[in-house]
């Protein structure tokens, strides 16, 4: 007889809303530097900082990829009873986030200025995007341990502490944002000074509760590299590095057609659509990244019933988290532009083309949710395929084909057209998942 899944003693929601409310949060830090940027430098401070973000999303991507496959290792350990394994588990990750910080810091650090003109930092806008740069490179650390941290402790039992953690983070932001942007006049240095200490201020506080958790102790051996433990941690990193960095990857190639076909005023659009976009992924991912654990943990208890009802609710949250979404970018399509900042020729562009997201939030949430369960059920090369397919080829496709037929118009709707391409390629990959799996015995509906 299989263990009771913790989903059926209302662990759902508990872990799911903290996770969404986490990852729209944390994806504040971000707007709100996008807001309070769009307000004092305009259309040219909002393109610099977009055209700037694949650094930062890199940053991101690998922390995130790295501190999400130390959380599955650790629930599926938890899932299993083996404490001394999830501690190992833990001690391993900070060990790697560690080693990732310092990398990334000094790689970035040096290799900035040459980045930036490949990445589309015109003449005028590259002193802009490196003044944003080089402080988001001093202050990597910051982030790496913030991102890592997180799903750590949501792992560990303590979601709704991972939220209060962000919950403080984002209001200390906001007060550095206003302080160094609004006040000193700090320009985009300011920006991204505020968020990494913020992110600083979130990786201190969430350390203890990661720590400090009763009936696991601290002891110095777990953070001696193991090499199993390494290679499971970076297995399981492939599939949320992919499905993070694909965004950073589509923002790449977008700005670079937006420049081509919209100049700098192209760009200025496509940062307040990628904004309002940052909205809403992060409460559709934290669906997924939310319920991660308890997938690890179903998965590594075989408890078949239990998986099949998470998965089956998790996908109806992710897509009524879409169609909400949907419905405020089409209600708000006027409004949300000028909040950015935006000028009024660029007000009315955004305007216009924010239909697309309307359309792409129901194939995104599909495509999204699958990759984060494939990770969390121990199939990261499955996850993997939609991870990077839409990035690496879906969005790459469009984005140099429609704009042949339709401009600058085609460079937005290449990105609906290459999710719902995703979603069809989730769609078959999850059939063929769920054919492979062992049907759950009658006892085990009964207990359920």
């Amino acid at each position: 007889m299989s263990k009771k899944h913790p989903a059926f003693h209302g662990q759902f929601w508990r872990y799911a809303l903290p996770s969404m409310c986490s990852q729209l949060l944390n994806s504040f830090f971000i707007i709100v530097d996008g807001l309070f940027i769009g307000q004092n430098l305009g259309d040219a401070g909002l393109a610099a900082i977009n055209v700037a973000w694949p650094i930062v999303a890199l940053i991101q991507s690998a922390s995130l990829a790295v501190g999400t496959g130390g959380a599955v290792r650790l629930a599926i350990a938890r899932g299993r009873g083996d404490d001394e394994a999830a501690l190992r588990a833990r001690g391993n990750t900070i060990l790697l986030l560690a080693v990732l910080a310092a990398a990334l810091s000094l790689g970035l650090g040096a290799g900035y200025p040459r980045i930036l003109p490949l990445i589309g930092a015109n003449e005028q806008l590259y002193p802009l995007a490196a003044d944003y740069a080089r402080v988001v490179c001093m202050l990597a650390a910051c982030q790496v341990f913030t991102t890592g941290f997180l799903p750590l402790v949501r792992a560990s039992g303590r979601a709704v502490g991972a939220m209060a953690v962000t919950v403080g983070g984002l209001f200390t932001n906001i007060f550095l944002d206003w302080l160094f942007i609004q006040r000193f006049q700090w320009g985009l240095a300011g920006a991204a000074m505020a968020t990494g200490l913020a992110q600083g201020a979130c990786a201190a506080a969430a350390l203890p509760l990661l720590l400090a958790r009763k009936g696991w102790p601290v002891r110095a051996g777990q953070f001696k590299p193991d090499r199993a433990q390494i290679t499971g941690i970076l297995h399981y990193a492939v599939s949320p590095f992919g499905l993070s960095i694909s965004t950073s990857a589509i923002l790449l190639i977008t700005n670079l057609r937006a420049l081509r076909y919209g100049g700098t005023e192209g760009v200025a659009v496509y940062a307040v659509l990628s904004y309002v976009l940052g909205s809403v992924i992060p409460l559709v991912s934290g669906v997924g990244d939310g319920l991660q654990p308890l997938f690890s943990y179903a998965r590594g208890a075989g408890d078949w019933h239990g998986l099949a009802a998470l998965r089956r609710r998790g996908l109806v949250l992710a897509l009524a988290v879409a169609a909400a979404g949907s419905a405020g970018c089409l209600v708000f399509r006027q409004q949300l532009p000028v909040l950015f900042g935006a000028s009024d020729q660029a007000t009315g562009a955004v305007a216009a083309a924010m239909w697309t997201l309307v359309v792409a939030y129901p194939f995104m949430a599909l495509a999204r949710f699958c990759c984060s369960y494939f990770c969390a059920v121990g199939e990261p090369l499955t996850g993997g395929i939609l991870a990077y397919g839409e990035p690496l080829a879906a969005q790459p496709l469009f984005l140099f084909t429609l704009p042949l037929l339709w401009g600058l118009d085609g460079v937005w709707i290449a990105y609906p057209a290459a999710v719902a391409l995703t979603a069809a390629a989730a769609v078959i990959l999850i059939r063929r998942h769920l054919a492979a799996l062992p049907a759950p015995r009658e006892n085990e509906r009964k207990e359920a």
